[in-house]
Parts: structure tokens; C-alpha cells; sequence
């Protein structure tokens, strides 16, 4: 059948020669696209259902080696800082972010900042810098379970597991002097 077509109208003479190839090329592309079939819905479903993330079953390894896991229940904030020692953004945010801490950091509020770099690189990169942050890793989980494609991301999540905030790049830590307003400054 294909054969057919493309024989049909490479023989047209009507049609000049670049418009014959065009045709051609129009008409393998929408037979390729056509032979490209997405699942069924109750695949797709499954899939999703297999696939569906899970806060509570990450886990983060401190520089140290300690491994911890998010822990909102206990907690009226969790804020997940996510960096990388290769990006700048973040490399700048930590003077005025370690600054901020004080007033941020309540008894019931914890912070955690997360990378998805070798232990090794997160060790370095503290021994160079000196944040003086609690800099982790992703021990299980990564970046994109937390639908994180940029750095700096800052998300803050309220004791119910729930999303409250979330900033994309820089977050301006000298002007929030709680957690309430940092909340509220929603971007």
C-alpha cells in the first residue's frame, strides 16, 4: 500500500519534482507517527499507580554518612534546599541563606540540603567553601521525584507532607525573617 502511494505520486506529473519529494517525505512521516501507538489507559494507569513517588521513602545521607529520612509529621516546616556544588546560584545563595538560619530556624522547622552529587564531591565542595550548612545527598530519591529541573530550588513542606512553597533560582534570604513570610512570598 505504502509502495502504492509513494509510486502514485512520484509518477504524478503534475506535480513538480521537489513537490513530489515533499509529499513523500510528508507522507513516511505521518505513517512513522502513526506506528508510534501510546498504551491503553488501564496500562497507563498501572503504570502510573507502579510509578507514583512517595516523600516518606526518601532518604538523605549527611556529609558525615549519616543517613536520615523526611520526617514532616515531627515537624511544622521542612524546607528542601536542592543545589549542586557546580552551580553558581547556589554557591552565592549560601552566605545569605547560613545568615538567615537564626531567625528561620525554629524548634520545629528543619532544614534540609539536598544534592545529588557522590558524597565525595559534597565533602569536597564543604571543605573548599566552608558553608557551614548540614549539606546531604540523596541516599534514595533523586531531583526529578521532586519535579526539580533548575537549581537553586527551595520547596517548604507544612507537617502534613503538603507543599506550600516552592521557588525556582535564588531566594532572597536577607529579607525574610521567618518562616511565615517566607511562605507568604510565594513567586
Amino acid at each position: 500500500m505504502v509502495d502504492g502511494l509513494i509510486h502514485l505520486i512520484m509518477k504524478s506529473t503534475t506535480w513538480s519534482y521537489p513537490t513530489q519529494v515533499m509529499l513523500g517525505l510528508l507522507l513516511v512521516s505521518f505513517l512513522f507517527l502513526g506506528s508510534c501507538e501510546s498504551k491503553n489507559s488501564s496500562e497507563s494507569t498501572a503504570a502510573k499507580q507502579e510509578s507514583s513517588f512517595n516523600r516518606a521513602s526518601v532518604r538523605f545521607q549527611q556529609a558525615n554518612g549519616d543517613e536520615f529520612g523526611l520526617q514532616t509529621a515531627d515537624k511544622k516546616w521542612t524546607v528542601l534546599h536542592f543545589w549542586a556544588t557546580w552551580c553558581k546560584p547556589c554557591l552565592a545563595e549560601f552566605p545569605e541563606l547560613k545568615e538567615a538560619l537564626p531567625n528561620l530556624q525554629q524548634a520545629n522547622t528543619q532544614f534540609i540540603f539536598a544534592s545529588e552529587e557522590d558524597l565525595e564531591q559534597i565533602q569536597a565542595f564543604e571543605k573548599k567553601h566552608q558553608t557551614g550548612l548540614n549539606l546531604s545527598r540523596f541516599a534514595q530519591g533523586t531531583l526529578a521525584d521532586f519535579e526539580i529541573y533548575a537549581l537553586p530550588t527551595t520547596l517548604v513542606l507544612d507537617s502534613k507532607g503538603n507543599e506550600v512553597f516552592r521557588q525556582v533560582g535564588m531566594v532572597e534570604w536577607k529579607n525574610i525573617k521567618s518562616m511565615e513570610q517566607l511562605i507568604q512570598t510565594k513567586p
